[in-house]
């Protein structure tokens, strides 16, 4: 029914899905007023307009708190485990000196122009084996120390550093997603990571260095003056100055040499190396040998970061900027404190969760992606709309992705296009305006200290800019590939 031009959109949707589209837009406003009116923490309201969702789109009570829980779980299961090892190897980095070593070398060995275009193809370098969560918080330390050195706001520094994540995130496999979609759509992988890069690479430029240099002219530079240094995120300071044991039983030690630079760049690719491995597993071994089973054993962000976490300490941990040296007992204390900054980013996390939980089992994800059918169009914009739709209306970008392919693969041969090609549209489309529904729209503002406004302003334009460029070097492609 959705290709047929006769059928008018009134016939596609039902007065249904109507409604859940109007609640789902009202759950979105409800937030937006929650936070920003009535300065409700964003945990809180995420819980109340998700709840609120469930009961307004009529689903049974009973069932409303269970999809809340089901979708906490879902997303904490995922990137809890994540989240704190990536903490720890933070708080390592930040301590020991190596972060700030690693953001001075790249302050002056790139100059001020230079370092959006280094921390841009960081990004793209360290985004392509690893899941985007992954990759902020492996990178955040070395953006908050680039930030103080450069003297600017963390968001603006960061900003290339986010682009190369997320666009390779969003289009290129190794990353689920997008392997989901090649598989679906029968797409030839070589071809689908060349013209990926062939389009990602423009699309990170536009809303990396291009969109960071940008905001910086616009941006309020004395309502922001904070976040330079009082306000960097808290996740990624050192600490244990302040709290180590001022008893006099404590032994005072000179305060070691800090970590350089190569030792800060080894515990970060470290983790990159090992889910490198195992996104090639099958490449490089045969399955199901014992090698090939321990490539992918390895190469789980879990194992890798705990792996990864493990070596740190062995090889920072002796380099803590401290006084006071306490040995393992300084090494306990510094994880346990790791875990303290990021109970507010888990929290928020957890409730954006649960809101998709919500989206997905009220059927107002459902009721976007008929409404797209709805509109007839060529079929890689039809891919970029699918995906994008799923992407405001449920916030994940994998989950998008998924949905997208997952409708388009049956008609494949019919649509007349490449599908490496729908790959791409449906991953560019999966990237479009992150939002309050978004659990990645949380974290940037919980890591960067951001307002709600600046959030949107920030990496809301971000992620839209590289949807957007990236549609359009999507279609440009195709029309040479034709």
């Amino acid at each position: 029914m959705w290709n047929n031009p006769s059928v008018p959109l009134a016939a596609v949707i039902a007065p249904p899905s109507w409604y859940l589209l109007a609640c789902a837009a009202a759950t979105v406003v409800c937030l937006i007023l929650l936070i920003a009116q009535l300065r409700l923490h964003p945990a809180l309201a995420l819980v109340v307009a998700a709840l609120g969702l469930g009961i307004a789109a009529r689903m049974p009570l009973s069932q409303v708190p269970v999809s809340f829980a089901n979708g906490v779980g879902g997303l904490m299961g995922h990137i809890a485990i994540i989240l704190g090892l990536g903490a720890i190897l933070g708080r390592l980095l930040a301590s020991s000196g190596g972060a700030a070593a690693l953001g001075k070398t790249l302050v002056e060995g790139c100059g001020e122009k230079g370092l959006p275009w280094a921390l841009l193809g960081l990004g793209l370098l360290v985004g392509l084996p690893v899941f985007f969560e992954v990759g902020l918080v492996l990178m955040m330390p070395i953006v908050a120390a680039a930030a103080r050195r450069s003297g600017k706001p963390p968001i603006l520094v960061g900003i290339p550093l986010l682009a190369g994540l997320s666009i390779v995130h969003g289009t290129l496999p190794p990353h689920p997603a997008a392997m989901l979609a090649a598989s679906q759509f029968h797409a030839d992988l070589g071809r689908t990571i060349l013209w990926g890069l062939m389009v990602g690479l423009p699309a990170g430029i536009m809303a990396g260095p291009v969109l960071g240099w940008f905001l910086a002219r616009f941006w309020n530079a004395p309502a922001h003056e904070h976040t330079i240094l009082e306000d960097a995120p808290e996740i990624f300071e050192p600490q244990l100055t302040s709290r180590a044991d001022p008893s006099p039983e404590a032994t005072a030690e000179p305060v070691p040499a800090p970590a350089g630079p190569m030792r800060a760049a080894a515990a970060i690719l470290l983790p990159v190396a090992l889910i490198f491995l195992g996104s090639w597993a099958d490449t490089l071994t045969t399955p199901p040998a014992l090698s090939n089973q321990l490539l992918h054993f390895i190469g789980s962000p879990d194992v890798a970061l705990l792996i990864a976490v493990l070596v740190a300490l062995l090889t920072l941990g002796g380099r803590i900027q401290t006084g006071r040296h306490h040995g393992r007992e300084l090494l306990r204390r510094l994880t346990s404190e790791s875990f303290e900054p990021i109970a507010n980013v888990l929290i928020i996390l957890a409730a954006a969760g649960g809101l998709s939980g919500v989206l997905r089992d009220s059927g107002a994800a459902q009721a976007t992606v008929i409404l797209a059918l709805g509109a007839h169009m060529p079929p890689l914009l039809l891919a970029w709309l699918l995906a994008a739709v799923v992407r405001v209306s449920m916030g994940s970008a994998t989950v998008a992705m998924a949905v997208a392919s997952g409708i388009l693969a049956p008609m494949v041969s019919h649509l007349g296009v490449r599908p490496e090609l729908l790959v791409l549209a449906t991953g560019t489309g999966s990237l479009i305006f992150s939002q309050v529904n978004d659990p990645g729209f949380w974290m940037i503002q919980s890591f960067f200290n951001l307002e709600m406004k600046d959030t949107f302003a920030t990496w809301t334009v971000l992620e839209s800019v590289l949807s957007l460029v990236g549609l359009a070097g999507t279609l440009l492609l195709s029309t040479v590939l034709h």
